[in-house]
């Protein structure tokens, strides 16, 4: 047999799913009237109730709402036209943004129940997140376990060839070896919410953060 090491290039992946454990929830304010005063009074009225609702869960150290943000309230015009293609008066419109962030989400339900009362407002989407260390410490493990698949694939290359032993000799972010990167890492969420007897029961899905590496390996 040729006792000449053989060169093995494989793709290890490492993929693993948390659950969330921050939120920022994204309301929209809007309205509209037939002057710029009939449209802006609702709109201010609707940010005042919404700052009514944050402000006894906001506690920037331990939350349950660590931080929030308001855009200023936008107003706007145009002049719709009507089935027979006549132009109408004016509609005036008024628009705000609020971003919300929950360090504790057992409280985000009662949350969006409550807001969802509020004619006028809509939940435009949710974020789901780790915590930074979280996140840190969960990445370093799924790109152990990415290592760890490319170790194994490495070994089983090598032992159908009769080699029993590997070395490494190079391990790499995709495409750092002359390898084309099929994948990259990344961390995803989504979400969902329903309507329930009492109140909005929120279902939102376990992060799933995936990686992998190239690797490099002589089998002896």
């Amino acid at each position: 047999m040729d006792s000449n090491p053989v060169e093995i290039t494989v793709v290890g992946q490492g993929w693993a799913a948390y659950p969330p454990e921050r939120c920022a929830v994204s309301l929209a304010v809007r309205s509209d009237g037939r002057s710029a005063e009939a449209a802006a009074e609702p709109a201010h009225r609707l940010v005042k109730e919404l700052s009514g609702l944050i402000d006894p869960l906001y506690n920037p150290s331990d939350g349950p709402i660590d931080a929030w943000s308001l855009d200023q309230v936008r107003h706007s015009r145009n002049r719709p036209f009507n089935h027979d293609g006549d132009q109408l008066p004016y509609v005036y419109q008024a628009q705000a943004t609020i971003e919300v962030k929950f360090s504790q989400i057992d409280v985000v339900d009662a949350f969006v129940y409550a807001v969802s009362a509020l004619d006028g407002v809509d939940i435009e989407h949710f974020d789901w997140t780790l915590t930074e260390d979280s996140a840190a410490e969960k990445r370093r493990h799924v790109r152990t376990l990415a290592v760890q698949d490319a170790v194994a694939k490495a070994e089983a290359y090598a032992q159908s060839v009769g080699r029993t032993a590997i070395t490494a000799l190079a391990i790499a972010d995709p495409g750092l070896l002359g390898v084309a990167a099929a994948h990259q890492e990344y961390a995803m969420a989504t979400r969902a919410y329903k309507s329930a007897d009492d109140g909005f029961e929120l279902k939102p899905q376990d992060i799933t953060m995936r990686t992998e590496v190239h690797a490099r390996f002589a089998a002896s």
